[in-house]
């Protein structure tokens, strides 16, 4: 009953939005940040593999006002892939303080 049926696996992904888009700036290269996510899905899975969804992780930033604005224009973007569900957290800023020499920073 199995003979000549090509078996093949599934796959889903699960991306960090933060992690992706700071490694991304890291390397300076900002010209993958606008990256097709389920393209890059399917081409980590494998040409044997099938995806069968991405998901996408993130928190909406409130701040500063033209990088809340660029985010916006990619989730808006990225919310027409097909096979990609977005899901999307809580973004909680909060203030450190350096134990050595007492600088506050978000």
């Amino acid at each position: 009953m199995t003979d000549n049926i090509a078996y093949r696996r599934k796959v889903i992904v699960y991306i960090d939005g933060f992690n992706l888009y700071f490694a991304l700036k890291e390397k300076n290269w900002q010209g993958f940040m606008w990256l097709d996510l389920v393209a890059l899905a399917k081409s980590l899975a494998g040409p044997d593999r099938d995806l069968v969804r991405a998901n996408y992780f993130t928190a909406r930033i409130n701040q500063p006002p033209d990088k809340k604005a660029r985010q916006t224009s990619y989730l808006d973007a990225l919310a027409t892939l097909p096979d990609l569900d977005i899901h999307e957290g809580d973004y909680k800023e909060h203030s450190v303080i350096c134990n050595g020499c007492g600088r506050n920073w978000r």
